[in-house]
């Protein structure tokens, strides 16, 4: 699972790139490589198949001493071994032009290297990037005995699009993120020369994730309770098993996101996120706290629900797929029901207009809101149709982009509350039309009276069915506070007070 947080980076600025007339360095990161934005052009043909059994090819240059090896994805990638330390690119070297290039963007790292006179640890590996001018190349370095990426040159977690740092603790969570994805973009050379112990160490991991999901509503752990069993059982499969390819890449995979998730949460931090809903940083102020009075005075309060519901659902800036799902598929099925029950009262109060003494002016309230609640609730539906199975990087990305800065989720919520709070209102409308239309049958005594007992059976509805401790946000929670003050319950007034 992908979580995005967003923030502000307090490090001083530095130079983005080497350049000298031999070539161009550029530092990147193992999350920021072309590696899924490629546009390839396949050009695919006919051969013909000699007689006899084919030999396997080899995957060993022996003139260049690359090694071609594919990624379990299916992505060829190349490998060789210098005098201090391995490199590995997904270009194809074994195109001259492109073994050209890369050549010479060895030979100028390797310049530099001497230049500055860095020390580069015997466990490191370079991964280098053609750039589209000739010797111009995006690069890192990582080291697999401290599990830590790193370049020959300095930059900032700004330019590296890393996030800000609360310490040099934290800065190297994310170093060993990017390390863990490094290793799950190039796992098939590597796998013997690590320890299996990782997958140890995972299992321990989930584990405990899995048990504080299921114990708490608001856990910090990536995964759901069920996810991590899912997990467990393909690591309980490898556990007392030397490593290959594939297993350490889905191993990497998985500390790469609870690296991720330690970094987000200030894992090992003078102050860690231990809630879902816990705040790290200061909020802004919410600028025109009129919109929401009004809004929740014209919508029967259910704006503030969405805007609290959003308000958690983005808290830092960080989304949890499943809290998403679940919020998303309650709003669709909400849509939903308000839409399909707007029908039987456009239909009955257009009926209605048939009779003798009915009135379309007055019907008309109960039309336009019915038809509002149809009309938003079905462009709601069918902006949102698919959005129940969303990845959280692109809940991230909707809700970065709903996210005003004067006056937060409150747009989304306003507009999320349209189907509901106009379906509410078309029924009001409807009864009133009604009793106005009956008024004119059974006089005005009898309308003002029928019109009571309706109000006394609305009221009894939502006094028995309403729990005992209300959201004092709520409109609701203040009727019900002010009736208990009518009716000289002190206690019941004091309890929601």
């Amino acid at each position: 699972m992908s979580q995005f947080i967003q923030g502000r980076c307090n490090d001083v600025a530095a130079p983005s790139s080497i350049h000298s007339p031999a070539g161009t360095l550029r530092p990147t990161t193992s999350v920021a490589t072309a590696r899924y934005g490629k546009s390839p052009n396949i050009y695919s043909y006919h051969t013909v198949i000699p007689p006899g059994s084919l030999s396997a090819s080899s995957t060993l240059d022996t003139q260049t001493k690359w090694n071609s090896y594919p990624h379990p994805e299916g992505q060829l990638y190349f490998q060789a071994r210098l005098a201090n330390y391995v490199v590995v690119t997904e270009a194809n070297v074994y195109r001259p032009e492109t073994e050209s290039q890369v050549s010479g963007c060895l030979k100028f790292i390797d310049d530099v290297i001497s230049q500055q006179q860095i020390m580069i640890p015997p466990s490191s590996e370079l991964f280098i990037e053609l750039d589209e001018f000739p010797l111009s190349c995006a690069y890192y370095f990582v080291d697999h005995d401290t599990r830590r990426i790193f370049w020959i040159e300095q930059t900032s977690t700004e330019l590296l699009d890393m996030g800000t740092i609360v310490s040099d603790s934290h800065r190297d969570i994310a170093l060993e993120r990017l390390y863990w994805v490094h290793v799950e973009f190039f796992p098939m050379h590597i796998y013997a020369q690590l320890s299996p112990q990782m997958v140890d160490d995972l299992i321990g991991v989930m584990s405990h994730g899995a048990a504080d999901r299921m114990t708490s509503r608001s856990s910090t752990f990536p995964y759901t309770a069920e996810r991590c069993s899912q997990l467990l059982q393909l690591l309980s499969l490898q556990r007392g098993r030397a490593l290959d390819g594939h297993t350490l890449c889905f191993v990497a995979r998985l500390w790469g996101a609870i690296e991720n998730q330690r970094f987000l949460t200030y894992y090992g931090q003078e102050h860690a996120q231990l809630d879902r809903l816990q705040i790290m940083t200061p909020e802004e102020d919410m600028d025109h706290q009129w919109v929401k009075t009004i809004a929740n005075l014209a919508l029967w309060g259910i704006p503030d629900r969405f805007f609290f519901e959003l308000h958690d659902l983005f808290a830092n800036e960080q989304v949890f797929v499943d809290q998403w799902q679940i919020f998303m598929t309650t709003c669709v099925s909400e849509w939903h029901t308000a839409v399909v029950w707007t029908f039987p009262i456009t239909i009955a109060t257009i009926l209605s207009c048939l009779l003798s003494r009915a009135s379309l002016s007055s019907a008309l309230p109960a039309i336009l809101s019915a038809s509002g609640s149809l009309a938003v609730g079905s462009i709601l539906l069918l902006k949102h149709h698919g959005l129940e199975d969303a990845t959280a990087s692109f809940a991230a990305r909707y809700l970065r982009a709903a996210k005003s800065r004067s006056i937060g989720m409150l747009p989304s919520a306003i507009v999320f509350s349209l189907p509901k709070g106009l379906y509410l209102w078309s029924i009001v409308f409807m009864v009133a039309h009604f009793l106005l239309l009956a008024s004119h049958v059974v006089g005005g005594f009898a309308m003002f009276g029928g019109a009571c007992f309706l109000i006394l059976l609305v009221w009894a509805a939502l006094y028995v069915t309403s729990p005992d401790e209300y959201d004092q946000s709520s409109i609701l929670s203040k009727i019900l506070c002010r009736w208990h003050s009518i009716q000289g319950d002190p206690e019941g007034a004091g309890s929601l007070a």
